[in-house]
């Protein structure tokens, strides 16, 4: 076969599953004998290496570029640009500098976010033994091609996506992490249905899974980015990352800010013209207004109290790689959460026996050979009770047929210390039963009673026996057959604690669960009803067929899906997200990182989860514990609660700043502060919008009502109304009590305003707390920075220290004066808030 011929083949994808041996091996130009060393090189040339190539990471000036192209990034770079031309060069450069300082804090998450296609490398197995004419070779797996025959045995890491070849000998994979299957699959040559799902694909072995036991020859159909791992991969290198509402929040921000900055620009040159002030001079001070207008330390205030926020959730188990997702955490309205090893342990764990405990034991201790090893977890169960029940192997094996997808079944021959030969037998319950002698009504007690177990979640294993005269001429199927049935085992693949509990209080939450598993229907519909959940369970093949439409409204709080392919839970993801939903997903496996990578916050196990699935996530577990989703997403709401009130109060104090400066110019007085002033202001607007707000306790019940709707705007009316209360208080204290104070000269007038600003800008903030009277131990820095506040207020206005920012000592009724105004305003803004909605913030 030529080597085009042989790429055509490939890209046809042939069902290399449903075809015989012969038929693979002839669309591959090989023989069971192997490729030959000069037709292997001229393949590894023709399809390159057994690598996921994945998206081509991007280098470290891209990650900065990204950053600094965002609508906040690119208006602040425009100020610092004007400021340097029109206004100051300090002023420029630490614009400049602050622009840097929040590109690099973001850059540097964002570069060490992502390594999937080195994680995919990383599961590749290293090496990987080859059949050729000359013999059998180990060479890298990197170095594997199609139409390679291959040789596989326990403990060994398939390399590549392979059709097994006649003589398997009992391989049983693990491929929980392709299709989310708790338990080592029995294989074989035997060609399967055609459109069997993959985790029923009893004849392929996949790149990546893990062999426990038995051993096998195959032939390489699919290597690198074609092989079911490769396009896993593929699919999360070109899954877009969604915007955060974080991100699109700033956006719509930094836009309305620009119109403001360039209406003030014009609105205040106008006004002082119309003032009678001389218009060169008016145009300097419009855009020096434009300039104050931008709120340049915004960027690094946010980032701050998301690093802040990032650090608590360690605290608490959730390792945040990706600041944003702190935010968007809070905001989650579904969480579609895996079922093997997210809900469960993915431990199987013995539950029970039905029939003679001793004599299930004593069969199922004969079905392994004396010297067995430890990588099947049932098996080890079985063996570890036997031995408790005093049971020991008796006599010495004399022949084994081993487990494979046909026959479903594994037995094991026997001569006992008497010189009495017999067989035990194990395997799938319908398998053993249909081979044993048994009444029409002991066999419908023994399937309905391995339905019932198999309904509630369990993995159910049935044995039987036989005697045998000659231990030396029978094949299986004789072996296999009229045979004494014995029981059963159970097993169950236990949930994680706290996870009813978790679920019970998402629902609370106003956050939808859904299940999507590639585990069997009854084991997901087990489980899920175990954690709480009872909706409608669907196939992932019946919910390929539905259109896009339907399948939106099939997504229901509760729904269980389960048989599905890591592209029907990447869709799921998508469909959620087109129905206005803030989208997590939880899992642990390579098959979910598609899920993950779409999802507007990926959450993977950090123990257990698998590399690829870690380096996808946004959130990583470090406890592997459910209850910490709960956790993170209630610190998520608080952290976008407690970032909107930050913004909300530093915007509010930047418009009062511009409103006040606006009115005195409009006025013809001089300005209410200088730039010393301004400066002292601006520190305490930071830091009281930081420190005092980022250390704040979530609000009573907020994780007993839903989360702010998807659909919300980020400067929506609760925003806008606490914004205006904070400018409306203080616009309130400031200007009246300058106006008064004015006639005693312009230092006395400035004190006065000082002083009302710092006041008013502490008691605002603590209206727009979500507990006003929390113990000052919950949250110290808030009342620090309140009470330093004033203190500075009263400091420079009563000492000779206001002298050094140019302010003259107040007269004492003056500070009845500033008493008054600050109360006033304070009651008026919070009266405000209440009417325009604003306590809902």
């Amino acid at each position: 076969m030529s080597q085009t011929d042989l790429e055509t083949q490939l890209e046809e994808e042939l069902p290399w599953h449903s075809m015989p041996v012969a038929a693979v091996l002839d669309a591959l130009g090989v023989t069971a004998a192997g490729l030959g060393l000069e037709e292997r090189t001229a393949r590894l040339a023709r399809f390159g290496p057994n690598v996921p190539q994945g998206r081509k990471r991007e280098p470290w000036w891209e990650e900065v570029l990204e950053s600094l192209v965002e609508p906040m990034q690119l208006l602040l770079i425009g100020v610092a640009v004007l400021s340097g031309i029109f206004g100051s060069l300090a002023d420029a450069l630490a614009i400049g500098a602050l622009v840097l300082v929040v590109v690099a804090l973001e850059s540097i998450s964002e570069i060490r976010a992502s390594h999937a296609v080195d994680a995919l490398r990383e599961m590749s197995a290293p090496t990987a033994r080859v059949l050729g004419p000359e013999g059998i070779h180990t060479c890298p797996a990197a170095e594997v091609v199609p139409g390679d025959v291959i040789l596989v045995e326990a403990g060994d890491i398939v390399p590549a996506d392979a059709r097994l070849l006649d003589g398997v000998n009992g391989v049983r994979p693990d491929e929980s992490g392709l299709t989310g299957e708790s338990q080592a699959v029995g294989k074989s040559s035997a060609p399967v249905e055609l459109d069997a799902p993959l985790a029923d694909r009893h004849s392929m072995i996949y790149a990546g899974s893990s062999v426990v036991a038995g051993d096998a020859m195959a032939v390489v159909v699919a290597t690198g980015q074609a092989s079911e791992l490769g396009r896993m991969g593929k699919l999360v290198a070109e899954t877009k990352e969604p915007p955060t509402p974080l991100q699109k929040g700033l956006a719509q921000l930094a836009r309305m800010v620009l119109v403001f900055a360039i209406a003030a620009s014009i609105l205040v040159p106008v006004i002082g013209v119309l003032a009678g002030q001389p218009w060169r001079d008016m145009l300097l001070t419009g855009l020096t207004v434009a300039f104050a207008t931008v709120p340049e330390e915004l960027p690094i205030l946010i980032a701050v109290l998301l690093a802040v926020g990032g650090s608590q959730l360690a605290r608490r188990g959730a390792l945040l790689r990706k600041l944003r997702a702190g935010e968007t955490l809070g905001l989650v309205t579904t969480v579609v959460t895996d079922k093997t090893g997210t809900l469960t342990e993915n431990r199987l764990q013995f539950e029970g026996v039905v029939g003679d405990r001793d004599e299930v034991l004593r069969v199922a201790l004969h079905t392994q050979p004396v010297e067995a090893s430890d990588r099947e977890p049932m098996e080890v169960q079985l063996r570890d009770r036997a031995a408790a029940s005093g049971i020991a192997h008796d006599g010495r094996e004399a022949f084994a047929f081993p487990f494979d997808s046909s026959r479903k079944l594994v037995s094991r021959g026997w001569v006992t210390t008497q010189g009495r030969g017999w067989v035990a037998v194990s395997g799938a319950p319908e398998a053993v039963i249909a081979a044993s002698i048994m009444s029409e009504q002991d066999r419908a007690s023994a399937l309905a009673e391995t339905a019932k177990l198999a309904d509630d979640g369990l993995r159910v294993i049935a044995f039987a026996r036989r005697p045998l005269e000659d231990v030396s001429e029978y094949a299986p199927e004789v072996v296999e057959s009229g045979l004494e049935y014995v029981g059963l085992a159970s097993f169950r693949d236990t949930l994680r604690d706290g996870v009813p509990e978790s679920v019970a209080a998402l629902t609370a939450a106003g956050v939808d669960t859904l299940v999507v598993t590639g585990d069997h229907p009854s084991t997901a519909r087990a489980i899920a009803k175990q954690a709480g959940l009872r909706g409608r369970v669907v196939t992932g093949a019946e919910f390929d067929a539905i259109p896009d439409d339907l399948a939106r409204h099939a997504l229901q709080p509760g729904t269980v899906i389960a048989r599905a392919t890591p592209a029907t839970k990447h869709r799921i993801v998508r469909l959620l997200q087109e129905n206005h939903q803030i989208v997590a997903v939880t899992g642990d496996g390579p098959n979910d990182a598609p899920a993950l990578a779409a999802a507007d916050v990926g959450i993977a196990m950090g123990r257990r989860g698998s590399d690829l699935a870690r380096e996808t996530a946004d959130v990583v577990l470090t406890d592997d514990a459910y209850p910490t989703v709960v956790a993170a997403i209630a610190k998520g709401r608080n952290i976008s609660a407690q970032l909107r009130r930050a913004v909300a109060f530093y915007l509010g104090a930047k418009l009062a700043l511009v409103l006040i400066l606006v009115t005195a110019l409009a006025l013809g007085l001089p300005s209410p502060f200088g730039p010393a002033q301004i400066v002292l202001l601006e520190i305490f607007m930071d830091i009281g919008a930081s420190l005092a707000f980022v250390s704040e306790p979530s609000a009573p019940q907020a994780m007993l009502r839903p989360p702010r709707s998807p659909r919300a705007r980020f400067m929506d009316r609760p925003m806008v109304s606490s914004l205006l209360s904070v400018a409306v208080t203080l616009c309130i204290a400031v200007l009246p009590t300058y106006l008064i104070l004015d006639e005693y000269g312009v230092d006395v007038a400035r004190a006065g305003a000082v002083v009302a600003w710092l006041t008013g800008h502490a008691l605002i903030a603590w209206t727009l707390r979500s507990r006003p009277f929390l113990p000052w131990k919950q949250n110290p820095a808030f009342p620090i920075w309140a009470a330093t506040a004033i203190l500075v207020g009263l400091l420079l206005a009563l000492t000779p220290v206001g002298q050094i920012v140019h302010l003259a000592p107040l007269p004492e009724w003056a500070l009845m004066v500033v008493l008054t105004c600050t109360v006033l305003a304070c009651a008026s803004a919070v009266g405000l808030r209440v009417l325009l909605r604003g306590d809902r913030l």
